[in-house]
């Protein structure tokens, strides 16, 4: 039976503590465990078993989780031109904005860490940190601040110094401690399975939970990612991984941020699929098929203009 412990509860609290109350965080914890008793993950699904089918691949390419994990474009013509092809694209507005999300959650979670370790009270922290806010966000960018990036740096400081405040409060000693911050940008070798062998988690909660982040409209394919990083820290770890988080921001530029989240059970059928995925990816790179033109191209593709 895979046990659902308080660190896992702690850490969704932690992700949920933006938009949803405590009545659906533990509805969703709920299901997540129920899932996990009915369905417990099979020991050929596990990364440790990178060298027997299904998981031994059947060339290694060095993928990265996203070429496997994005399915935007349906017929993955776009890694057929990146990778057969040579074609370099400029990232979209889209991609753009979303590696600054990215950058700046790894910012604010790590910027607060060290203040708070050396003994500042989050409410000092977060003012410490928020009136640098512009300067921060200018440093990650090259040059250009908008307001929606700062109003998300401040957004995740409050998330993080009351969090870290109500440990104290709770356990006393350094406020946080066992919680905050998550290990972002975390580095993992996927090359047993194929993958890079530079793989970046977003993060990694305490318990095992991998937290990856997303700026865009939630689809089902999102979640492959989650299988993906959890297979390749199993096989780098040897320690099983089964659930995750994805964290959405979404609102941006033209609103204020807007975060939400899912919790997700990296179960069999997950796993599978990006087994699956993977394998028809190396299949049609080895044999340079050319992969048919989409019925209909995404105007944020960045390869659109040579598809």
């Amino acid at each position: 039976m895979i046990l659902l412990d308080n660190s896992f509860l702690r850490i969704l609290l932690l992700g949920c503590v933006w938009v949803l109350g405590g009545r659906v965080i533990l509805r969703s914890i709920r299901r997540l465990y129920y899932a996990s008793t009915q369905d417990p993950v099979e020991e050929d699904l596990r990364g440790w078993n990178w060298d027997r089918p299904p998981l031994k691949p059947r060339a290694y390419l060095g993928l990265t989780v996203s070429e496997v994990s994005s399915k935007y474009c349906p017929t993955r013509r776009d890694i057929w031109l990146r990778r057969v092809c040579g074609f370099k694209c400029s990232p979209s507005r889209q991609m753009v904005n979303g590696r600054i999300v990215h950058e700046i959650f790894h910012e604010a979670m790590w910027g607060a860490f060290r203040l708070l370790t050396n003994g500042f009270p989050g409410w000092m922290v977060y003012e410490k940190l928020s009136r640098s806010a512009w300067g921060r966000i200018r440093e990650i960018t090259g040059g250009h601040v908008e307001k929606w990036m700062v109003d998300l740096y401040k957004t995740l400081l409050v998330t993080i110094v009351s969090e870290a405040e109500e440990s104290r409060a709770l356990c006393g000693g350094f406020p946080g401690a066992g919680i905050l911050p998550w290990p972002t940008e975390l580095r993992v070798d996927g090359s047993p399975l194929s993958l890079s062998n530079s793989l970046r988690v977003d993060a990694l909660a305490e318990g095992g939970i991998i937290v990856e982040v997303k700026h865009g409209k939630p689809m089902d394919f999102h979640m492959l990612s989650l299988a993906g990083y959890s297979l390749a820290l199993e096989a780098s770890l040897e320690v099983p991984f089964n659930y995750g988080i994805i964290v959405y921001v979404n609102g941006v530029p033209d609103k204020r941020p807007n975060i939400s989240f899912k919790p997700v059970y990296i179960s069999n059928s997950l796993r599978r699929w990006f087994i699956d995925e993977r394998d028809e990816i190396i299949d049609f790179l080895l044999s340079e098929e050319e992969p048919p033109k989409c019925a209909s191209i995404d105007k944020n593709c960045p390869y659109r203009g040579v598809c």
